[in-house]
């Protein structure tokens, strides 16, 4: 009884292998199909340049209009201001934009 176990279990292994290197071998990638007619879909552009104190802007631009901007300064740490609502303003956001960042006061200091 216990070999008719392992041999259906032997079985089901084999079945099981051989279905995996079929599945493994090369599938061509189908192809992109075209956009439907009359969508045209413009890909967002970016606009680099740098400032006159080193910093180096990043513009992002959707339709023509400004969506984010990426600040790179010469020191510090890199920041975004993203248009979230479209109005034309750019707010300043952080590493994670959902944080409050801490303020910090000087209180006392000493030689």
């Amino acid at each position: 009884m216990d070999t008719r176990l392992a041999r259906l279990a032997l079985t089901f292994a084999l079945a099981g292998t051989a279905g995996l290197a079929a599945a493994d071998q090369d599938v061509p990638i189908p192809r992109k199909a075209p956009p439907p007619p009359g969508s045209e879909q413009v890909a967002p552009t970016v606009t680099i340049h740098t400032e006159g104190n080193g910093d180096r802007v990043e513009e992002y631009r959707e339709g023509g209009k400004v969506y984010m901007v990426r600040i790179v300064p010469v020191r510090g740490k890199p920041y975004y201001l993203y248009d979230d609502d479209r109005n034309g303003r750019l707010d300043r956001s952080d590493a994670d934009r959902h944080t409050i960042a801490p303020v910090y006061w000087t209180l006392y200091e000493w030689d």
